[in-house]
């Protein structure tokens, strides 16, 4: 809508429209529901005395003494005298941002305080000046935005906003006027005030009315998912597929074929499967797992089913390394049944590729493997029944949608089914997944190796190191997993290429190596496939390696800084070792003195290996909040406002809301999803 667009908004030039991109905000509307995280009260100063390192404080102080530094990372330095003390503030790149402070201004600063021995320090802290016959804020929005846009600058961008759609007549009210009023909630003009320009007056007040503005959004967003998912699910309904049909002589063939039983969680999902395929209209089932369930073995099944019904399969994988992984899985797998495989990435040659592209189309070739290749343009399939996604949160709508519409034929649609080893308990999953066909597979096969996982103090490292020391010896493989790639002061945490040159002198190692997501593709596959043949023993890296690696020689995995981790993740990242026949271990590195509640989520992560109990926990413990440490994965979030844990208090009553009126009113919804930035066309937004 054109009326919508960013560059309609008064002090919104080509950088700030970058910087609100990176935000996640594409439109006028999703600056406005851009919310603040939460309201600051700047009614009371900090007593500096009283405030704790790690604590927010608000101060007010004259600043002494500014100067600049070069390198790398030029920094913008500011020593403050508050009075008894002097504070330091410091501003890392785009220093330009703060160039109209001077030395003698007095300023009123808030962010998190660190104090190292007597020196105290602010990184980055929101700052204002202190003018005569200026009425300082009392009650202060605090948005999360990046270090290129200022709160100064969001909060700008919000009332400019604000005030054009409020002049344009494009706030309008979606939801009823009962329906506002059986919650006690504010109207949505209302409800942006309420959250963007709080009253004056008293803190307890404007904060309540936050907490409900804030409410209203998210009953809003969840409704607009609903009302999106049933026009979605209508469409899939109307979509025909290829017909499967299921030989259960063949079946027993396949099953006696493989070195191991499956578990009952698996024979059902087996059943759910088939009874997917033997439906007339396109399937989407949505395989959810706990690392090491066995996905992979389903996934094979399936297309053995579409297979020996005359039809093409494909899979689509994040990464290359994954991607011949499962190829070299699924050829010895189907070559039994002279079913041809074939791989399609990157690496190959242009005859090979044209050559594949070309047995894709006759269909010739049965089952294609690939990453995002698999959705180029010359690439079209003769009959395509079925397509499996592997960790399909790395994929987008988009990218998936393409896959679908490769089929040679536009009147069949194939089935659809996508896998996922990020443990989610099964309320939540409702929440996200409603409407999909959904299969939980909460078993793990008798044969995985149970891993042991150790806390350690960051002052027990010497243990620590002796039992690495016992395990490279037995020639057992190591991943050393940080958080960061470089020393940052403001984090004070473990980086990998100061762990990297610490343990080569350790231990004397000359098959050490690192990666991280700096490094190009090419590095690191070459890093990972070097890991795979053994031509590497202690791997030193990031959350990098979380997805899909499968090395049966890796025996211990160690995290540090293991508090700064999402429960799920750091499951994830044990899910890396234990695959062989070898006792495994998972070393969890923190801080000395840390938080009960930060120690009681370690805590959760030794006492179990339970993907699913893991997430219940960690929902318990973290509470409303991004779920499970996404940013930190490096997942998308599923909704704009609305928090996991927002979902599944409000599942019950969005689930009973009736939606059928609603929909009658073509126009109210489409308004609704619009809002959002719903997507009805690409079927479920996974």
């Amino acid at each position: 809508m054109l009326k919508n667009r960013l560059e309609f908004l008064e002090g919104v030039g080509p950088k700030t429209k970058t910087a609100l991109h990176n935000l996640g905000i594409k439109n006028i509307i999703d600056v406005l529901l851009f919310l603040p995280s939460f309201l600051i009260d700047k009614t009371q100063l900090s007593n500096i005395t009283e405030v704790k390192s790690g604590e927010k404080a608000l101060l007010i102080g004259v600043i002494t003494t500014i100067f600049k530094t070069k390198g790398m990372k030029p920094s913008l330095i500011l020593k403050v005298d508050i009075g008894n003390n002097i504070l330091q503030i410091r501003f890392i790149n785009k220093i330009i941002i703060y160039s109209h402070l001077k030395k003698g201004d007095k300023i009123r600063f808030s962010g998190i305080l660190y104090r190292r021995n007597n020196f105290c320090e602010m990184i980055h802290p929101e700052t204002e000046i202190i003018k005569k016959n200026l009425n300082l804020e009392l009650i202060t929005p605090y948005y999360k935005t990046k270090r290129n846009l200022s709160q100064n600058k969001i909060r700008k961008t919000i009332y400019s906003a604000f005030k054009y759609l409020e002049n344009k007549s494009m706030l309008s009210e979606i939801l009823t006027v009962s329906f506002l009023e059986k919650l006690h909630l504010p109207n949505f003009t209302q409800a942006l005030r309420d959250c963007h320009f709080p009253s004056k007056k008293e803190f307890n007040d404007a904060e309540e009315k936050f907490k409900y503005a804030r409410k209203r959004f998210v009953i809003e967003e969840l409704f607009a998912q609903k009302v999106s998912l049933s026009i979605a699910q209508t469409s899939i309904k109307k979509n025909k597929s290829f017909p499967i049909h299921i030989d259960d002589s063949k079946t027993k063939i396949a099953l006696s074929s493989l070195q191991f039983s499956l578990t009952d969680s698996q024979k059902q999902a087996l059943q759910d499967i088939k009874k997917s395929f033997i439906s007339n209209t396109q399937s989407m089932r949505l395989i959810q797992g706990d690392v090491g369930c066995g996905k992979t073995v389903l996934a094979m099944l399936a297309c053995f089913y579409v297979v020996n019904s005359g039809l093409q399969a494909a899979l689509m994988v994040p990464t290359e390394i994954l991607c011949k992984q499962h190829f070299e899985s699924f050829k010895n797998f189907f070559n039994k049944f002279n079913i041809i495989v074939e791989t399609l990435h990157s690496k190959h040659s242009k005859i090979k590729k044209a050559k594949i592209i070309l047995g894709i189309e006759n269909g010739s070739i049965q089952i294609l493997i690939g990453t995002h290749s698999l959705i180029q343009k010359n690439v079209k399939f003769f009959k395509l029944g079925l397509i499996i996604i592997d960790e399909q949160h790395k994929f987008g709508v988009r990218q998936r949608t393409l896959l679908t519409n490769k089929n040679d034929s536009d009147s069949f649609f194939p089935h659809q089914i996508f896998l996922s080893a990020t443990p989610i308990p099964r309320s939540l999953s409702l929440v996200l997944y409603q409407g999909l066909d959904y299969t939980l597979i909460n078993e793990l096969p008798k044969s995985r190796k149970k891993i042991s996982t150790i806390l350690v103090k960051d002052s027990s490292r010497d243990k620590l190191y002796v039992e690495i020391e016992n395990i490279l010896n037995k020639k057992g493989q190591v991943y050393w997993v940080c958080s960061c790639i470089d020393y940052t002061e403001e984090l004070e945490a473990e980086y990998v290429l100061g762990v990297y040159e610490k343990l080569k002198s350790k231990f004397n190692l000359s098959n050490i190596s690192f990666m991280h997501g700096r490094m190009t593709p090419d590095q690191n596959n070459k890093t990972i496939q070097d890991f795979i043949n053994g031509n590497i023993q202690v791997l030193v890296c990031t959350t990098i390696i979380e997805v899909g690696v499968d090395i049966k020689n890796a025996t211990c995995i160690v995290i540090e800084n293991s508090e700064r981790f999402g429960l799920s993740q750091l499951h994830q990242l044990r899910g890396r070792v234990g695959r062989g026949d070898k006792e495994s271990f998972c070393y969890l590195i923190h801080k000395d003195n840390l938080k009960n509640e930060a120690l009681e989520r370690l805590q959760v992560i030794k006492g179990t290996t339970n993907g699913f109990k893991i997430a219940e926990e960690d929902l318990k413990l973290r509470g409303t909040g991004e779920y499970l440490g996404v940013k930190q994965s490096g997942e998308t979030k599923n909704f704009k406002i609305a928090s996991s844990e927002d979902a599944i208090k409000n599942f019950d009553f969005i689930k009973e809301s009736s939606i059928k009126k609603f929909l009658t009113h073509s126009s109210k919804a489409n308004e609704l999803i619009q809002r959002w930035g719903m997507n009805t066309e690409n079927e479920i937004n996974l």
